[in-house]
């Protein structure tokens, strides 16, 4: 049987957690991106001044606001 080092769990659970803590920041900065590529295609496809003002004036769903609506349609997709 393994003997688990006091040392061992403990490091091991803080890099597990510096782990979650980098792919959330991670993602969020992915999804900003995207929401601005988006923004800028909006402007770039255009074809009047107002279609571009309307582009401007985008406003973006934070990220968090996103997360957790997409959470609920991940378990609402579970059988």
């Amino acid at each position: 049987m393994m003997n688990a080092n006091p040392r061992y769990v403990k490091r091991s659970a803080t890099l597990v957690l510096l782990l979650l803590a980098l792919s959330a920041c991670t993602n969020k900065q992915l999804y900003k991106v995207g929401q601005s590529y988006q923004k800028s295609e909006c402007e770039r496809a255009a074809l009047s001044d107002v279609q571009f003002k309307d582009c401007k004036n985008i406003d973006a769903k934070r990220f968090e606001e996103y997360e957790r609506e997409r959470q609920e349609a991940l378990q609402t997709d579970k059988p």
